[in-house]
């Protein structure tokens, strides 16, 4: 769902730049921002600097990320925080989405539903339906939903199949606040 929503996204600001546009309107502005405004970012706020260090060691504490994207979508806001770790040759970042709908329509957009399971690597007993996807050698993510909120968490790692079992530990924990 991340990739179809982030390259939507991509689309849609490339659309928007291409035609001498760059501001998004006031009320779409606001519609994605919805719960998560009152906060520096509820997205970074899930998760503490030392458990963000169980797979992403020495990152940048966290910085919240363009949540444009979302309103695109009717009743639903999202909140999207990247913690990153360069040293050397090597790259790591981790990336935790939370979308959050108002509404039942607003749900239809982002429930994750039983179709989920396709290409997964393993079903998770977290929230009320989750799963483990391995996107590549480097990258996995956990996807989750609970009540009217999706979350997303994904790795970017050299030892990502090493780090699985911690991610999972860190997608409860984002359930547990949620």
């Amino acid at each position: 769902m991340k990739t179809i929503l982030g390259t939507l996204g991509l689309i849609l600001a490339a659309s928007i730049t291409a035609c001498g546009g760059g501001d998004v309107p006031a009320k779409a502005a606001q519609q994605a921002s919805g719960d998560f405004s009152d906060k520096p970012s509820q997205a970074c706020s899930l998760l503490t600097d030392e458990q963000v260090a169980t797979v992403v060691p020495g990152h940048d504490g966290g910085h919240d990320q363009d949540t444009s994207e979302a309103s695109m979508l009717t009743d639903v806001a999202m909140g999207h925080c990247k913690y990153y770790h360069f040293g050397g040759a090597e790259m790591r970042w981790l990336d935790v989405l939370i979308y959050k709908a108002s509404s039942d329509k607003g749900f239809e957009n982002i429930n994750i539903g039983k179709w989920a399971h396709q290409g997964s690597s393993r079903s998770l007993d977290i929230g009320d339906i989750g799963f483990l996807h391995d996107l590549s050698d480097t990258s996995i993510m956990a996807t989750a939903s609970k009540g009217r909120t999706v979350f997303e968490l994904t790795l970017n790692s050299p030892d990502v199949a090493a780090e699985s079992e911690q991610l999972i530990e860190l997608a409860r924990i984002v359930a547990g606040k949620l």
